[in-house]
């Protein structure tokens, strides 16, 4: 094995190896409270939306309660499946990005992908993330692997729209991605119009494909479907802009995102760039349709990187064929900013806010479960907690600290009907004993803390969280 190759080999070993550690040492991330709980509610056989509120589309439910049925309630679980999808899609846009662009554009799509901040920091922890950019990513390698005919065809057109499909069933914005496939025909296949029509036909009814999971979902849960996946984020659409000056500069500095994206536009000067107008065009959609809520947040753009990086794999190799030191120079800046993003986050979290890691999530879920009974109804306002103890959470607490954000902006009939509650309507519930145990840890909320020191006694405490106990009569 020659010199370079051992190196592109420990390069990419080194950034497979910050995936997998994540496993263990990321710290939690809110939302991952309420994936494992409503996961491990979804595996017991209920149904989000009619049983308990879930903001998302079913695919990522789905796939989180597919671990809790491998792993039980785990969080290393559900994190070790996302990084074998995150490695997996690596893997998959290299090798399809080697087979039209050469081994060049392999070992960059593959190097930009691993060593993204956006795809480091937000494809391990349990969100909807890694479930939508793996199938994102083999829509992108589909519609560019070399074929008899270097153009694309009604199969493979079908092909590509069900994988935007599956990969919409989890991340409501990538459905954007359907347009670029318009652009994407008419550059790439030659021919008359009726042609491209009747691809774009192939894409749309392959998109709809995997359209009746909604359906299922629908007719199980109501009006109730509509308000979960839609019209939560409706309401902070309607909110005031806000962070979208922050996000565009977390894709600027450093400059790891922005670098991504200006290969894979070089890509498109490049020989064959036509085949690229999919995957730059599905990114840029993928970066407009994220700035255009009321608020935008660096995370959102994580799909994005599956679509850029095999074209930014492409344009690396046009220029390393001309001007080959800064070919190599820009992958690895954005490559050791990239990797170094995620970790100068962490030491920068843990320096001014207080960081949980999974070690402190899993004392203190032995702890719920060793204070209270196995069919005993609890309290916590992370629901993590309850998902790893395999106890029952208080109704309307499935969301966690979304549930006041949201229900806050409903009636009080829209919030018993969609399973929210506020911190008012909480707080009475725990004065009258609804539960009778509650975890204070991880996103407990001030405004419920004077009603926990009035009603409950404390009765173990570990590693900074401590149960309570119900002391009314």
């Amino acid at each position: 094995m020659t010199l370079k190759k051992i190196a592109v080999v420990f390069v990419l070993a080194v950034l497979a190896a910050l995936a997998v550690l994540q496993i263990w040492y990321r710290p939690i991330d809110r939302d991952e409270g309420f994936w494992l709980y409503t996961a491990w509610r979804l595996a017991s056989g209920e149904l989000p939306y009619r049983d308990f509120a879930l903001p998302h589309l079913p695919l990522a439910p789905l796939y989180y309660a597919a671990s809790v049925k491998l792993f039980g309630p785990s969080l290393y679980g559900a994190r070790a499946l996302n990084v074998a999808l995150f490695l997996g899609a690596a893997a998959l846009l290299g090798v399809a990005a080697a087979r039209r662009s050469g081994r060049e554009a392999g070992i960059a799509t593959a190097v930009l992908f691993t060593s993204s901040s956006l795809a480091l920091t937000w494809l391990v922890p349990a969100k909807a993330y890694a479930p939508a950019v793996a199938p994102l990513a083999a829509a992108v390698a589909v519609w560019i692997w070399p074929g008899r005919a270097e153009t694309i065809g009604w199969v493979r057109a079908a092909a590509v729209g069900a994988l935007l499909g599956v990969a919409t069933m989890a991340r409501l914005t990538v459905a954007v991605t359907l347009g670029a496939t318009i652009l994407g025909v008419w550059f790439a296949v030659p021919g008359r119009p009726g042609k491209r029509l009747r691809l774009e036909v192939a894409t749309c009814l392959g998109f709809l494909a995997v359209m009746p999971l909604l359906l299922y979902f629908r007719a199980a849960a109501g009006e109730a479907f509509a308000f979960n996946v839609w019209g939560i984020h409706r309401l902070f659409l309607e909110a005031p802009a806000a962070g979208r000056g922050a996000a565009a500069l977390s894709l600027l500095l450093p400059p790891d995102p922005a670098i991504l994206a200006g290969l894979a536009v070089v890509a498109l000067a490049a020989g064959n760039g036509r085949i690229w107008v999919f995957p730059v065009a599905a990114g840029a959609l993928i970066l407009l349709a994220n700035f255009a809520p009321g608020t935008s947040q660096q995370q959102y753009f994580v799909p994005a990187v599956a679509a850029f990086a095999p074209a930014a794999g492409a344009g690396a190799a046009a220029l390393y064929r001309k001007r080959k030191w800064i070919a190599v120079f820009l992958v690895a800046v954005a490559a050791l900013l990239g990797a170094a993003r995620p970790a100068a986050k962490v030491a920068f979290d843990r320096a001014h806010k207080k960081l949980v890691g999974p070690a402190e999530v899993y004392a203190a879920s032995r702890l719920l479960a060793e204070n209270s009974a196995a069919d005993e109804t609890v309290f916590t306002a992370w629901p993590g907690y309850a998902a790893l103890a395999q106890r029952r959470l208080m109704a309307d607490w499935e969301l966690g600290y979304f549930t006041h954000r949201i229900g806050e902006r409903l009636s009080a009939a829209e919030r018993r009907r969609y399973h929210l509650a506020t911190y008012e309507e909480t707080a009475a519930r725990l004065a009258a004993g609804e539960v009778r145990t509650v975890l204070d840890g991880v996103d407990t909320p001030q405004e419920l803390r004077p009603v926990i020191d009035r009603h409950f006694e404390a009765v173990e405490s570990r590693r900074g969280v401590t149960v309570w106990r119900y002391k009314n009569p």
